[in-house]
């Protein structure tokens, strides 16, 4: 049974003109698993009311008490997030929602894929693997147009090190690859074994995903509601 709680927004982070990532106090909070998703609404509703025109966002964090999530602005209704959660605003989320991640699966070797704000739930998933000391078990291809485009790049870059490939395709970077992710680079780190993680466009999930099932890979989870 899903959860609902009311927010309040404590603070927003303004990566560009249209991402911003919002940090909100969870008013009840209930366990969830990393890479899970919420349902969330301006309007101030319970468990017993009919729920309100709301839109899906995947939690980017794993911590008590908080909740941070990355919106991008694409639509009327993120328009009015936008415009409704600042400081001190409250909101409702109902949760949790999901079902990128398995816990029997965390001692077995991991590929995360994320193409531009695609990356939200991996940093929930991230932040559980350190607490638990199993970064070693994920590699993670970190796509985006341009440098600027990517996020928290610097504290995961710290946690992963050598585990975090990044892909710019609009650019030319030092330290990174100028093309897209391709079979090859999959290849490279993962085998049939290991499990393989797609978060992104709807195309750029399509796209990778039918790569890898013609090639051989089984074990595949996806952000479907995305």
């Amino acid at each position: 049974m899903n959860h609902v709680t009311q927010a309040r927004v404590v603070q927003v982070i303004e990566h560009s003109k249209d991402i911003r990532e919002y940090v909100l106090e969870i008013e009840i909070e209930r366990k969830y698993n990393p890479g899970s998703f919420v349902q969330l609404t301006l309007d101030l509703v319970t468990a017993s009311d009919i729920w309100p025109d709301s839109r899906t966002f995947s939690i980017a964090s794993y911590e008590k008490g908080v909740m941070k999530f990355i919106i991008k602005n694409v639509g009327s209704y993120t328009s009015k997030l936008f415009d409704g959660l600042i400081i001190g605003n409250k909101c409702t989320i109902k949760y949790p929602f999901g079902e990128l991640f398995n816990k029997n699966l965390t001692s077995e070797k991991h590929l995360f894929i994320a193409g531009g704000v695609g990356i939200t739930p991996y940093l929930s998933l991230i932040k559980y693997y350190e607490l638990n000391n199993l970064l070693d078990n994920i590699s993670l291809f970190y796509s985006a147009k341009y440098f600027r485009d990517l996020l928290h790049y610097e504290s995961l870059k710290g946690m992963l090190s050598e585990n975090i490939e990044v892909f710019i395709t609009r650019e030319k970077c030092s330290n990174c690859h100028n093309r897209r992710i391709n079979l090859e680079d999959i290849n490279r780190i993962a085998d049939e074994e290991t499990n393989i993680y797609i978060c992104g466009s709807k195309k750029f999930n399509k796209d990778y995903k039918e790569i890898l099932m013609k090639n051989g890979y089984s074990k595949i989870f996806m952000d479907e509601w995305e």
